[in-house]
């Protein structure tokens, strides 16, 4: 092939491959939302400051997962998961990148609170999804002695750890997933996302005592959609 022909050659392949890799690499998407989310965690007195932290991160990451998910929905840029919505949006809130904007501990009131943003795409739903499968595939191969005695990481992982509470539940395995939520509970006493899911695996065992326990407890916490659904259903009891 002559230097000429080359030179033509080239130029070609430039006008049509380099517009591609352009598209492909531009972190401009149609499916991209900006959220600003906050979010304030009451610490109690077995929490570390790490831990506290973490676990008010992983609220305002929730909330922002909660809130793009809506709107991306709405918009038809994704799926809605049904019963496994709890389980993906925990595993997303774990991954997505945030920046955080605020980030202080107000020693009168006792709370940390979190000020994040974050740029979420369909992407991060979709990560979470597959990370899903392959935990319920895992899971599928627990003993029965895993089963019951159901130990905790080491590691502080909310959106993991609680994601695993939820797929136990969407399989109607709602004893296991109580002792399992029990057990988390040592490990994180002052979550209020932890007794939101107490709530549900109680009401799912048919005991309205400790479901209403646990979101009074959610609801102590800070957590205003337990305080909400308990006044609820406190009107509607005859």
């Amino acid at each position: 092939m002559s230097p000429r022909v080359q030179c033509v050659f080239l130029g070609l392949l430039l006008v049509f491959v380099i517009p591609v890799i352009c598209v492909a690499e531009d972190p401009v998407r149609d499916d991209a939302i900006s959220v600003t989310t906050e979010y304030t965690y009451i610490p109690g007195g077995t929490d570390s400051s790490e831990k506290a932290r973490a676990l008010a991160l992983f609220g305002a990451r929730l909330k922002a997962i909660q809130l793009a998910a809506k709107y991306l929905t709405h918009k038809g840029l994704l799926e809605h998961f049904e019963k496994r919505q709890n389980e993906i949006f925990c595993l997303a809130a774990d991954e997505i990148e945030t920046t955080i904007l605020e980030d202080k501990f107000e020693k009168e009131k006792n709370t940390i609170f979190v000020k994040i943003s974050a740029d979420i795409t369909s992407l991060d739903f979709i990560r979470a999804r597959i990370k899903n499968l392959e935990s319920e595939k895992q899971e599928a191969h627990f003993s029965y002695t895993e089963e019951m005695e159901q130990p905790v990481l080491s590691v502080i992982a909310p959106g993991m750890e609680l994601s695993r509470a939820y797929r136990y539940m969407r399989r109607n395995q709602w004893r296991i997933a109580i002792i399992y939520l029990d057990h988390l509970e040592k490990k994180y006493s002052h979550w209020s996302d932890l007794y939101l899911a107490k709530a549900i695996a109680n009401y799912g065992m048919n005991d309205t005592e400790r479901m209403l326990a646990a979101l009074k407890r959610a609801c102590t916490l800070n957590s205003q959609e337990a305080c909400h659904e308990l006044e609820s259903i406190v009107l509607q009891a005859p």
